[in-house]
């Protein structure tokens, strides 16, 4: 059903102009009965024999520097009728200029349009020209530096429209600039650039340019635009549309954000694969870059288009759809971009392959001033003085204001102390920061203001976002533990104690603190009816059908929960969506986007919260004509019981200096506890960046008093581990006992303390003069020879009722 209404439906949304802050212009609508942001099954057609009107021409023969968008922009181009909101257009005219692609017949009522719409008139400029389309983003003019002055290079736009694709030659002859022609068939989209010689694409600029190698595409990127360093990578959208800005941005020289989607969804790897990628890559700065994520499940009525945005100057636009994830985008981009303003735009128009970035482009300052700059970032060695050095070139041939040269530096988060920068000849100035101690966090920018009225910074927000390198290395504490397990035996009514140590290996000092408990888990599980058919509702299973509300009475702190089910959709799987809701109100997305298939997944949202209560689980469907059906559901939590406290720490906090270490003492009291195994945990918390907790395990058996007389205890036995760990469905372990000792057996118990197995010693290993070596294999069966659940167990061995030790093992199926 889907399939046969999707592509009018989306010809509709894409070719009619909407009302209100949209115009329609009929006579656009009739030219262009086929112009959608995709390839219409005409175009298709056409595509195999269309011959595009594209005069390539010799690269620059000067220094060429593409520049980025991150960079000054005077001006944004678009086309009317408008891809965008009217408020978008009257904010972008604040302050830079907006210039428009209109034909001359429209120009009058576009003008009108702006007036009425708040646009800063005083900030329009009319470019007359016909378009097929207003995605200018995907064929739109690409700016270079050449030789310090702004050019446009041209290509042959990846659509067969011929209108669009002669933009790019209409706008360097109204701006008065050097064009050049690229013969590579590309797109805007499927590109992006950090304005020192870097670029990107997905691998669909390789696969559209079949007539060339991958190696003479990367030469002419070189040539025409000053890129050494291309990255193509694959497209982990898996939409139709293989553009880069869909899915990733660069937002400085060393920071790309890129989308991700949950764990469930079949698209998960290719994200992470992309977003690793960059993070493993060294940016133009020599630092690896800075991966920042914002979460973009997708979906057609949520659609989660969040780094399809734009930059202009101090201000970045991102897509907002009325998402629940809205909020969360707009916080990535406060956390990667501080210093710049945020501004959400929303429009219903936004698509997962279609936002505002598909229907704008930046235009580069045809005088802007350029500060060149190789930062000092990271760890850097112990000097006296260190030298800030930069070229700073007006592109608009004023003469740069000599005491406008500064450096802006702080340490350690102080105030910004300020440095005049000298003059060194040709374009360059220097500053020199002072040397300061080991360990110190240094910070700094640059800035310079030329006759032209402009002024700049580097990098380009300045203070709220400076360069920054410790002096030597970073002051930070580092925390190590040691053991992290103890294994600890007592009588029924004794006591027993123990102690690790704390040490901290860092530069800095350790500030810590202790907790513990004793709290046993416990495994419940709940079957769940099967959902719906995938055609019994449209938008909801919870508030169309009722399905389904169950209530758990059992008592705990939820530890984990894991959720099996078998999952069955239509052709459309990134419309479907599964959730729950806890008693606490906590809602929790099961999994998205997922084809058919049986899932194992772990659900962390409802960790720390009480599992008593009523509990609902629904599906959801963002298109709305359903088709997903979930069956064979279960919940397989682990919650916390709450026991004795037989576990006592005696140090709780205290501070560590550098190289130093300190003894914590514990002491485990058997007093009120049963024969059995329990496990307790002590969970240190520190300021340690890089691992905040640190937990040790405290696993202590607990025996019934014996004979002290007996003195047929044999000597020190080594209860050695087992392997693999963890396994399925069986393991070995290994252990010694002292020469001579009559009786050893390995008992497995389970989290509760309750014996699962008696496993007999086999045949000896080997023999030495004073102890025999064992191995017993488990195959994860109870003393009834049923297969016993996924979990933590533990084993222990026992030699003459006198020697005990225990150790963990996982059985994970």
């Amino acid at each position: 059903m889907k399939k046969e209404i999707i592509i009018c439906l989306i010809l509709m949304i894409q070719v009619s102009l909407f009302a209100g802050d949209f115009e329609e212009d009929e006579n656009w609508k009739k030219q262009n009965p086929f112009a959608a942001h995709f390839l219409s099954y005409e175009e298709m057609l056409l595509n195999k024999t269309y011959i595009r009107d594209f005069t390539p021409t010799d690269p620059p023969t000067g220094e060429v520097r593409q520049t980025s968008e991150f960079e000054q922009m005077e001006g944004v181009l678009v086309v009317y009728p408008l891809g965008i909101p009217y408020s978008l257009v009257a904010e972008i005219s604040q302050d830079v200029i907006v210039y428009t692609i209109v034909t001359s017949d429209s120009q009058t009522q576009c003008h009108n349009n702006y007036q009425n719409n708040g646009v800063n008139m005083g900030n329009c400029q009319f470019i007359n020209a016909p378009t097929n389309t207003h995605w200018v983003r995907d064929y739109g003019p690409w700016f270079i530096a050449n030789d310090n002055e702004i050019a446009i290079v041209d290509f042959p736009y990846n659509r067969p429209r011929p209108l669009d694709d002669e933009i790019p030659v209409i706008v360097a002859d109204y701006f008065g600039i050097d064009l050049y022609g690229m013969d590579i068939e590309h797109t805007g989209g499927n590109y992006m650039c950090d304005g020192n010689y870097v670029g990107a694409s997905t691998d669909l600029v390789y696969d559209e340019n079949l007539n060339l190698t991958p190696a003479q595409i990367d030469q002419l990127v070189q040539d025409f635009l000053g890129i050494d360093t291309y990255h193509v990578t694959i497209d982990p959208l898996d939409e139709y549309i293989k553009h880069i800005d869909c899915w990733g941005k660069f937002l400085d020289v060393d920071k790309v954000m890129i989308g991700q989607v949950p764990e469930t969804d079949y698209r998960y790897e290719d994200f992470e694969f992309v977003a690793d990628y960059f993070a493993e890559q060294t940016s133009a700065w020599g630092n690896n870059y800075e991966v920042y994520r914002v979460y973009t499940p997708g979906g057609y009525y949520q659609a989660t288009p969040y780094t399809n945005s734009l930059i202009v100057n101090s201000k970045v636009f991102v897509p907002i759809t009325g998402s629940q994830w809205d909020d969360e985008a707009i916080a990535s981009y406060e956390e990667a971009m501080p210093g710049y303003e945020i501004f959400g735009i929303y429009y219903t128009d936004w698509v997962d392959t279609d936002a505002l970035h598909c229907r704008t482009k930046g235009t580069a300052d045809r005088g802007m001033l350029f500060v060149k700059h190789f930062p000092i970032l990271g760890n850097a060695p112990v000097q006296e003085e260190y030298e800030i050095l930069a070229d700073v070139i007006p592109y608009s041939g004023e003469a740069i204001y000599p005491d406008s040269m500064k450096v802006y530096y702080k340490v350690n988060g102080g105030d910004f102390i300020s440095l005049n920068m000298t003059y060194e000849g040709g374009d360059t100035y220097k500053a020199i920061i002072p040397g300061q101690a080991l360990g110190s966090e240094i910070a700094y920018y640059i800035h310079a203001a030329d006759e032209s009225g402009r002024s700049m910074n580097h990098p380009y927000i300045g203070a709220p976002d400076p360069h920054t390198f410790f002096v030597g290395m970073p002051l930070y504490p580092d925390i190590v533990v040691d053991p992290l397990q103890l294994n600890l035996n007592c009588y029924v009514g004794g006591s027993v104690s123990g102690e690790f140590t704390i040490s901290n290996i860092g530069n800095a000092d350790l500030e810590y603190s202790i907790t513990f408990s004793t709290a046993i888990p416990e495994e419940v599980s709940y079957d769940v009816p099967d959902s719906p058919s995938g055609s019994s509702y449209n938008y909801n299973t919870y508030t169309e059908l009722g399905w389904t509300d169950f209530q758990i009475s059992d008592i705990g702190e939820i530890a984990e929960l894991q959720v099996e089910y078998t999952w069955d959709t239509d052709s459309y799987p990134t419309e479907g969506s599964f959730w729950m809701e806890s008693p606490a109100g906590t809602t929790g997305m099961i999994a998205t986007g997922q084809t058919d298939g049986t899932y194992q997944i772990d659900l962390d949202d409802f960790i720390g919260e009480q599992i008593e209560g009523n509990w609902k689980i629904w599906i959801e469907d963002t298109w709305g004509d359903g088709g997903h059906q979930a069956t064979n559901i279960d919940l397989n939590f682990t919650i916390l019981i709450e026991q004795e406290q037989w576990l006592i720490v005696n140090s709780v906090s205290g501070t560590i200096g550098s190289g130093m270490s300190v003894t914590a003492g514990l002491v485990c009291s058997g007093v009120q506890l049963e024969p059995g195994i329990y496990e307790g945990s002590i969970f240190i918390h520190s300021n340690d960046p890089d691992e905040p907790i640190v937990i040790v395990s405290v696993i202590l058996t607990v025996e019934e008093n014996v004979d002290s007389d007996n003195d047929c205890s044999p000597q020190i036995t080594e209860l050695l581990g087992n392997y693999p760990n963890p396994f399925n469905p069986e393991t070995t372990i290994t252990f010694f006992t002292a020469e001579g000792a009559e009786n050893a057996e390995i008992v497995i118990y389970n989290l509760k303390g309750q014996k699962v197995r008696n496993l007999e010693c086999g045949e000896s290993l080997s023999t030495t003069t004073d102890r025999v070596g064992y191995s017993i294999t488990w195959n994860g069966k109870d003393d009834n020879n049923q297969p016993v659940g996924s979990g933590i167990y533990f084993y222990q061995l026992k030699v003459d009722d006198k020697f005990i030790s225990a150790k963990k093992m996982i059985l994970m199926k």
